[in-house]
C-alpha cells in the first residue's frame, strides 16, 4: 500500500494584518536590512507606535500617527515609514513580497501545498478576509508555483 502524503494547507483565517507586527526593511541611510516594529510588543493594536531600528547604522525613527496611509500601488513598503520592504524579487512578471518571515513562511506553505482547504468561519459563514483566499492568482496558478518556491529560496538568502 502506498502511505504517500498529500501536503494540505489549512486556512487558518489570518489576514494581511496578522503579519503586521513586524517588517523588514532597506534602511533609507545605508540600505541594510533594517526593521519596523511595535515600540510595546504586547500592544497589538494597528496604531500603536512603531520604532524603525537599523543595526547597521544604527539609525532609530519612530510612528507615533494615528492613521496608516497604505499605498496600493508601487514598490512594496511598509505600512508606517513607507520604506521599501527587503523581502522581495521579481518573479513570474509580478513582484513577490513579504512583509517579514513569518509571512513568507505562509506563502510558502500555500504554494508548495498539493492540497488547500477552506472551511467557513464559526462566526461569519463564507467570507473573503483571510489571506489564503486572497493571495493573486498568478501565485495560485499551478504553472508558476516552482518559480515562485525558487524566489522564495533566494529571498531567504538575502538575510
Amino acid at each position: 500500500m502506498n502511505s504517500t502524503k498529500i501536503k494540505c494547507c489549512k486556512d487558518n483565517g489570518k489576514t494581511i494584518y496578522s503579519f503586521q507586527d513586524e517588517f523588514l526593511v532597506h534602511c533609507p541611510r545605508c540600505n541594510s536590512c533594517a526593521i519596523v516594529r511595535r515600540i510595546d510588543p504586547e500592544n497589538t493594536d494597528w496604531f500603536t507606535p512603531r520604532r524603525f531600528s537599523c543595526m547597521a547604522c544604527s539609525f532609530t525613527k519612530d510612528w507615533t500617527e494615528k492613521e496608516i496611509a497604505r499605498p496600493w500601488y508601487g514598490e512594496p513598503v511598509d505600512d508606517y515609514f513607507h520604506y521599501p520592504l527587503w523581502l522581495q524579487m521579481s518573479c513570474c512578471s509580478q513582484t513577490l513580497w513579504a512583509y517579514n518571515l513569518t509571512h513568507l513562511d505562509f506563502i510558502e506553505e500555500f504554494v508548495s501545498a498539493k492540497l488547500r482547504e477552506r472551511k467557513p468561519d464559526e462566526n461569519y459563514g463564507w467570507s473573503n478576509r483571510s489571506l489564503f483566499s486572497r493571495l493573486p492568482k498568478w501565485m495560485q496558478s499551478r504553472k508558476n508555483w516552482e518559480e515562485i518556491l525558487s524566489a522564495i529560496a533566494k529571498i531567504r538568502k538575502s538575510i
